[in-house]
């Protein structure tokens, strides 16, 4: 069965366990994923089950996406914003981004580190910052490690 198999085939069920057998999705992006197979009230009869058991949990799902985005080189405030379009309320956000207890100064030094030497000129330094406000960290966390003495 493949999970692009129609409503006949498939129980909501099914299909929601074999989504979640991959990987953690949170709440809003599963019933995304189902919208086109079944009923609304399917769905929603599936997802309540679902958080019942426990299978779906967006804190859970949070705290997953964070270290596994981090790991990648991310910040907190791209991170966030990720889970913000997944449909991830923003206390919950809020509380995973405290609960993993990532040290994202020590991330941020480590990405510098690959870039050694740092630039000296404004205007390479300033691609550099711009591309790690990109990819989620703040302005001031940028300064400090860029004038810190450990890198």
């Amino acid at each position: 069965m493949s999970l692009s198999a129609n409503k006949k085939s498939v129980s909501p069920l099914a299909k929601v366990l074999k989504l979640l057998a991959r990987r953690d999705h949170s709440v809003s992006e599963l019933t995304l994923k189902l919208k086109p197979f079944y009923s609304g009230s399917e769905i929603d009869d599936v997802i309540e089950r679902c958080l019942r058991e426990n299978w779906l949990n967006d804190a859970r799902f949070a705290e997953s996406y964070i270290r596994s985005r981090s790991s990648s080189g991310y910040g907190p405030r791209r991170i966030a914003m990720e889970l913000q379009q997944k449909g991830v309320a923003s206390e919950t956000i809020r509380l995973a981004l405290r609960e993993v207890n990532i040290d994202w100064q020590a991330l941020l030094l480590r990405l510098l580190e690959r870039r050694r030497p740092l630039p000296e000129e404004p205007a390479e330094r300033f691609k550099l910052q711009n591309m790690l406000l990109r990819r989620g960290f703040s302005p001031d966390l940028i300064q400090r490690c860029f004038f810190s003495t450990e890198i």
